[in-house]
Order: structure tokens, then sequence, then C-alpha cells
């Protein structure tokens, strides 16, 4: 069995079931309510995934590209995902998303990006989270909150057990060698507070009619969007987003595959046009948000539309 398929066969294995239990390592911390981890099971792999080829010249660049870079943040070379070209500056950079530890580095020099010595496919190893039960104490994470955090985490590999699941993130508990789990430890010492009902997810389920369609932004005449194009094959029909949507979205882009694959397949009497939906795309290799357009085939195959 080979890297790829070895590797494949453990993140399938590894849905981050609610109750479930994984060994992790904490890869990047923004604050108690958005952080990253990564199955320490993944370890063995990251050396052969991070291995890098030639460097990459300015023409070869293109958004949503798969390179390996050498990270300043994290100090050593990664798999990342480009979102955003500069070529305004006499030296070209990019902003990149590290596809395995969750964080975001700005203006990365061309110097510093390679191929892939390892074509891949392989789909984000890091995963986004947030602890349960812990709330900031004036309603946002300052710096001393988030220094605590990393202080009580450091560089040992910590339990999560998964308390609940939402499109975006896992709502977990951490343990370590710290005398209680981190959302305590913040609270005991002063930094957070404990509660249930400022939590992401409920206790309580609160059934509501289910919920056919997207939202989509409000643009008015004259409004300035900094936008990156998605697609489309000619000046008069092309989609756009707005970049820091679609930071978020590459950044949120394992999350929908994890709450993906545990979800149910849609069953054939609930295909229905408008239907809001996830559909794994062979040629991304991940899951996608999507609109059913139109059924084709009766409760078998219908046109859907990417609504990223």
């Amino acid at each position: 069995m080979d890297l790829i398929e070895e590797l494949m066969q453990e993140i399938t294995l590894n849905n981050f079931d609610v109750g479930s239990s994984t060994w992790v390592d904490v890869t990047y911390i923004n604050n108690p309510h958005s952080f990253y981890v990564r199955p320490t099971s993944y370890r063995s792999f990251l050396k052969s995934m991070q291995a890098h080829g030639q460097k990459l010249e300015q023409q070869d660049l293109q958004l949503s590209m798969n390179i390996v870079y050498y990270s300043k943040t994290l100090k050593n070379f990664c798999r990342g995902l480009i979102y955003h070209v500069d070529t305004a500056k006499k030296n070209c950079t990019c902003d990149i998303y590290a596809i395995d530890y969750g964080c975001v580095e700005k203006s990365v020099s061309l110097k510093n990006m390679y191929s892939p010595l390892l074509e891949q496919g392989l789909p984000p190893l890091a995963t986004h989270c947030q602890l349960a039960n812990c709330e900031p104490k004036n309603g946002l994470w300052k710096d001393k909150e988030i220094d605590a955090m990393k202080c009580y985490i450091g560089t040992e590999k910590a339990k999560l057990i998964v308390k609940g699941k939402t499109c975006l993130k896992l709502i977990v508990e951490l343990f370590n060698s710290c005398p209680d789990d981190i959302a305590t430890m913040l609270a005991l010492t002063g930094y957070s507070t404990l509660g249930y009902n400022e939590n992401v997810f409920s206790r309580i389920p609160n059934f509501k009619q289910e919920k056919h369609y997207y939202t989509y932004p409000k643009i008015e005449p004259g409004n300035v969007l900094h936008v990156r194009t998605q697609s489309g094959k000619d000046l008069d029909n092309f989609y756009v987003a707005k970049v820091d949507e679609y930071y978020d979205y590459i950044n949120n882009v394992n999350n929908l595959l994890a709450y993906s694959k545990q979800a149910q397949s849609l069953r054939p009497e609930d295909m229905k046009e408008n239907k809001a939906i996830s559909v794994f795309v062979p040629q991304f290799l991940r899951y996608e948000r999507g609109i059913i357009q139109k059924i084709t085939v009766s409760e078998e195959k219908a046109l859907v539309q990417l609504v990223d």
C-alpha cells in the first residue's frame, strides 16, 4: 500500500463523530473559539507530503493551486493553498493557507514556493475547532486569554473529545497533562467563563422548518468590492467572490468535508429543485455547497449549481 492509499484509508476512518476521542496535535491557535488540530496518527506522513520539487515561476501561479512553501510562521516546509496573488509589487508574493496546520500566511515570497514532489490530491489534515463551555469574560478574546490557552496547551499532544458539530467546526474538550481540561483551566485562572448557554450547539433540540435556500449579500450600485474570479467563460457571464469571504471558504473546506462525511446521503424522495445540499466534486477532490437546479433523472440525477 503506497502513502496516498494508506493516508486516505486513515482519513476515511476518522470522522470525528460526536462522543469520539482522538489524540491530536494542536497546530494553530487563533483563540479558544478558533483553533486547529491534526490527529497524531498523521505525523508519520507529513515529511513525505511536505517534500518539495522545483521552485515555482510567476507564470506557474494560479489561485486555489496546491503548492509546498517555506513558512516563516511555522518555520518549516508545508503544503499550502494559494488564495491571493499579488503581482503589483516588483517581487511577486502570495497569501497562502497552510492546509495541514490551519494558519494563513500573507505576502509569501515567490522564492519560497515550490511544486509538490508528491502529487497527492489529499484533503487538508487540519480541522477547525472550538472549546466547549468556554466563553470570553467581556465578549471578545484578548491577547492575554489567547496566550494563556497557548501556555496550557504547550507543544504536547492532547486528547480531543467531540461534544458537538456545526458545518464550520467541531465543538470539543481538550485534555493534556494539565490538572483539568483546557476550558476549565482557563476558567479557574480567570481567563474565561464556563457555561452551556453560549455554546454554538444546544443540548435541547430545536426543531425548525427545513431551510431550502442560501442567503446572498446585498450589493448596491456604486459599491466597490475586492474580488477574485471564481468561474466564467466570457465577460458577459462570470462569477466572483469577495476575497475575505473566499478566505473564509478556504479556511472551512476541511470542516465541510468532516460535516459532509458524517451526514446521511440525500434520500431519493428528498431530491427537490432549489434544495441546498453538499456535493462531492471529483475534479476538486472535496465537498462543495450547492443548490439543485434541475432534476434530470427522477430521484437519481440532478443538475447542481456550486454556490461558491
